[in-house]
């Protein structure tokens, strides 16, 4: 997405004027594709791409997000390789930065060989680099820091909320329809209510109400909707950042499924067993449909050996030798083959004993831990991934609201939107697939269940 296009952050009245007394000729969607046509003061004239031929018309500038420009406040870090990280971290601590910033020490916080190459003289100082760029904003830099010491917050606030500011602001969403209040309080005025799929734009400010018995974090936000613009401060759990798509990540484009994964490099070593092999030539709907009798000594085949498969994969491991392991190790492994029955979390965890890797319960639930986006990819990027129960139809491509229940692993996850892209190893098919988030896992409601564990790579 470049800046000619923008998506509505909420439902939107197009209008045929510049001007909000006149006619409304469309209704536009929340996160509908609109490209930004021409400045009309407070108004922008947008064409509205849903239809054929596109509509024209008026909406109000504020109801249009796009990709912000990077304000570049503070320099990057060339590690090499393509790889460039930020002088100062979104998340350091302003505690941390503050005592930093009136020394004369190099930044503590960059990799330890590119400090080394500093003090070598290989590489420019970057301590100096950063004051200046404090130097270049430092009224709105005391003033911030004034704010925080003043609300007491200085052991908990962090660089990212200085860096939103300067780029007025950041696209974010709810993951559960709540108010915009007045104040900062369940108990203030609410003049409107925000639902999943509405865009909010967080100012950077932040305010702690420690009376509120819940929700003491608030964000000060700003938010169009119809013809309204509104403000006010919003529950801070409730929020996470709304990634703005690209040409290439956007989930409205079928062909970035294939491209926003590098799928020719898997992120486990596959189980190969002879016998996926003599199922996929015999033309069995699933990979996982195998004769098991090398592993059992009785001549069957399973169906519902997802989770075998799942787990298999995760330890590097071929199916029939990691089956005769769980069949001596645990008491229940005979009668679910036997029986060719599907798998619990109980029946999982010993399958990932067999391998000694540790696992963590997880269960979501909207309300109390709902597994959002955000969720997701702060446990992946520790390298972690998850066996995870979501469905799938009879021709094994995933489906959350299938009837047909189905382990998979979630691999990696990019993030777009409120939503994103899901790479999971399959085992009906035995081989890495991408999904849309929604089709993996319950968005509406924000449940799944499954277990975290860490994978042995190829």
């Amino acid at each position: 997405m470049d800046i000619e296009t923008g998506l509505t952050c909420s439902s939107i009245n197009l209008r045929g004027t510049p001007d909000l007394k006149s006619g409304v000729i469309e209704a536009l969607n929340p996160q509908e594709s609109v490209q930004i046509l021409e400045d009309a003061g407070n108004m922008v004239k947008v064409q509205a791409t849903r239809w054929t031929p596109p509509i024209l018309g008026y909406v109000l500038k504020s109801s249009i997000i796009h990709r912000p420009a990077d304000p570049q406040i503070f320099p990057k870090i060339d590690l090499g390789n393509g790889i460039a990280i930020p002088a100062v971290p979104a998340s350091l601590p302003l505690s941390t930065f503050l005592p930093w910033l009136n020394s004369q020490d190099e930044s503590p916080w960059l990799p330890a060989d590119y400090l080394n190459a500093i003090k070598s003289g290989q590489q420019p100082s970057v301590g100096g680099l950063i004051r200046q760029a404090i130097s270049n904003h430092q009224a709105d830099w005391d003033a911030w820091v004034s704010e925080i010491k003043q609300q007491g917050r200085d052991a908990i606030a962090t660089m990212d909320e200085w860096l939103v500011i300067l780029s007025g602001g950041r696209a974010m969403w709810s993951f559960r329809t709540e108010r915009i209040f007045a104040q900062p309080s369940q108990h203030a005025a609410a003049p409107a209510w925000v639902t999943p799929q509405d865009v909010l734009l967080w100012t950077g400010h932040i305010q702690i109400n420690n009376q509120e018995p819940k929700y003491k974090a608030w964000c000060q936000v700003k938010f169009t909707k119809l013809d309204r613009e509104f403000s006010g401060w919003y529950k801070a759990s409730l929020l996470e950042e709304f990634i703005i798509p690209t040409p290439d990540t956007d989930l409205t484009i079928p062909e970035n499924k294939a491209k926003v994964f590098d799928l020719s490099r898997p992120l486990l070593r596959l189980p190969a067993d002879a016998e996926i092999d003599a199922a996929r030539k015999a033309g069995l709907l699933g990979a996982q449909y195998i004769n098991i009798n090398a592993a059992t000594g009785w001549a069957k085949v399973n169906h519902n050996l997802c989770g075998e498969f799942c787990a298999a994969a995760l330890g590097a491991s071929d199916v029939i030798p990691f089956l005769k392991g769980w069949l001596t190790s645990y008491a229940g492994a005979k009668a679910i083959l036997l029986n060719d029955s599907g798998t619990s979390i109980l029946d999982l965890k010993s399958m990932l004993d067999v391998f000694n890797k540790k696992y963590d319960f997880f269960q979501a639930e909207a309300s109390v831990i709902p597994l959002t986006p955000a969720y997701l990819q702060k446990i992946l990027d520790t390298g972690r991934m998850a066996i995870m129960g979501t469905g799938v139809t009879y021709n094994g491509l995933l489906k959350w609201s299938s009837h047909i229940r189905h382990w998979v692993v979630i691999e990696d996850f990019i993030r777009v939107a409120n939503s994103g892209w899901v790479r999971v190893y399959n085992p009906f098919s035995d081989r890495e697939e991408v999904y849309p988030f929604t089709v993996v896992f319950d968005a509406a409601s924000g449940t799944a269940m499954g277990l975290w564990t860490d994978p042995t790579r190829p």
